[in-house]
């Protein structure tokens, strides 16, 4: 579980150094404000344990978030109950 961990911090970082090459090859041309472009819309959920905090600039942001933590709130809950009847049961 751990090292599924580190390949996906790897491969984050990797992505982020390879919009950073992308973003110089294409020149300051391209670089303009995302003001300028339209409205911006965001937002972030934060996991407190299986707990979800759920902040959005809009109703649909705010609701595909909502969607994302109920998803990450089962795969947390569902990887912790496996864990704790694998170990009732003497597979770990």
């Amino acid at each position: 579980m751990l090292l599924i961990g580190i390949i996906i911090i790897i491969a984050g970082i990797m992505l982020l150094m390879l919009d950073s090459v992308m973003r110089e090859r294409r020149g300051n041309e391209e670089m303009e404000m995302p003001a300028e472009r339209g409205e911006i819309r965001g937002g972030a959920v934060v996991m407190i344990g299986p707990i979800p905090v759920v902040i959005g600039s809009d109703q649909r942001t705010a609701a595909i978030l909502m969607a994302l933590a109920i998803a990450l709130m089962a795969i947390w809950l569902v990887s912790a109950y496996l864990g704790h009847f694998a170990a009732l049961l003497g597979f770990s």
